[in-house]
């Protein structure tokens, strides 16, 4: 996934769609979709990304963190929530079972897209929004892990850790 497919996917998913971030970022929604499609003729500025990104946040979108997720790897690093989503627990064994359904989603979509032994654009799509989907599912699991790791010990132990 690229970082205008997080966003794209972001967009396509706020509430009101497409248009109603535009209107936020001051562009028409034919420009954001120009701009989120990568072609040559219109460029999305890292400032509209960033905005982008922290609505869909401030929304509490399933994928808001894509986009933050995708530059820190670009980059080299990765990226963490330094604290989890309100009302949310860090429960490894919740987020697990999380991930094996999203991993059945991921089987059904392959599956369903190699009964005629061609996978098409469209399915090719939908295979690619299934593993973002286990993806977030992933890092989720990895941040609660941690969270019941370092909650387990000392707390000079850890904070040396980090």
């Amino acid at each position: 996934m690229s970082i205008l497919d997080a966003l794209r996917r972001s967009v396509d998913n706020f509430p009101g769609g497409r248009e109603v971030v535009a209107i936020r970022i001051g562009k028409t929604g034919e420009v954001l979709r120009k701009e989120l499609s990568g072609a040559a003729s219109h460029k999305l500025g890292a400032v509209d990304a960033l905005v982008i990104a922290r609505l869909t946040c401030e929304v509490g979108m399933a994928h808001c963190h894509d986009y933050a997720a995708l530059v820190a790897q670009e980059c080299g690093g990765r990226f963490e929530l330094v604290t989890e989503p309100a009302g949310e627990a860090p429960s490894p064994v919740a987020k697990v079972s999380k991930l094996v359904v999203e991993t059945s989603h991921i089987t059904t979509a392959v599956i369903e897209a190699m009964q005629d032994g061609v996978i098409s654009d469209n399915e090719l799509a939908q295979i690619e929004r299934e593993i973002a989907e286990a993806e977030e599912v992933l890092r989720k699991l990895r941040q609660a892990a941690r969270a019941v790791n370092a909650a387990g010990k000392p707390a000079g132990i850890a904070r040396s850790e980090r």
